[in-house]
């Protein structure tokens, strides 16, 4: 028998494998808000990535109601926090349950338009926010990273889009396909990055800066 391996269908098998109770309130209210949430398999990849480096400071770009900060903060609960999103709604809903953190403050803007204008840097920054905008937010992200930073990029495989032929694409993906490209072969040609991509929900793209 042939199975073809997907995140999504491991995704159950890694659910059995732990316990993910902190995440369960916020991704049911992002369920029923119709708010795309970070699956299980990538929070606890971020999670693991923030206790390993754990960050003086850290952003979450595209924060939504906050699944991923809470990854972050469930690795390093100690971090001067930072989210971002550009939807006033979620902002409020991510405000109202993290209320009591007194480490953590949201922003309702784009996340460009915060990087553009903040005198912040950054020990770890995630970014989940619209696709096409990922190498102006890089470029923008990167001088704010100190020395020894990482910087996560969500869903940079594109439903998987990127590793098919071009032919094989709806045509309504084939520009984010190509620009996803674009950006993918630029971070791997930076000599002076180290990055590699886990096979976790979209597919996540970890820089890791010198």
């Amino acid at each position: 028998m042939n199975v073809e391996f997907s995140a999504s269908f491991c995704e159950p098998f890694i659910s059995s494998l732990s316990d993910d109770a902190p995440y369960k309130e916020l991704r049911k209210l992002a369920e029923a808000h119709g708010v795309p949430s970070l699956e299980l398999s990538a929070c606890q990849a971020l999670r693991n990535i923030a206790s390993v480096k754990r960050p003086g400071k850290s952003i979450d770009i595209g924060c939504g109601i906050g699944v991923s900060t809470l990854a972050i903060l469930s690795g390093c609960p100690g971090t001067e926090h930072t989210a971002v999103d550009g939807n006033l709604e979620r902002i409020l809903i991510f405000n109202e349950f993290f209320k009591n953190r007194p480490n953590v403050r949201s922003r309702q803007m784009r996340g460009e338009q915060w990087l553009t204008g903040c005198a912040d840097t950054y020990d770890l920054a995630f970014v989940d926010s619209v696709k096409r905008e990922y190498p102006i937010i890089w470029q923008r992200l990167r001088p704010k990273l100190n020395e020894g930073a990482v910087a996560v990029f969500d869903d940079v495989l594109l439903y998987g889009y990127v590793c098919c032929q071009e032919a094989e694409v709806p045509a309504k993906y084939r520009s984010n396909r190509l620009e996803m490209i674009n950006f993918l072969t630029e971070i791997f040609s930076d000599a002076s990055l180290s990055a590699q991509i886990i096979p976790v929900s979209g597919g996540m793209l970890v820089i890791s800066l010198p």
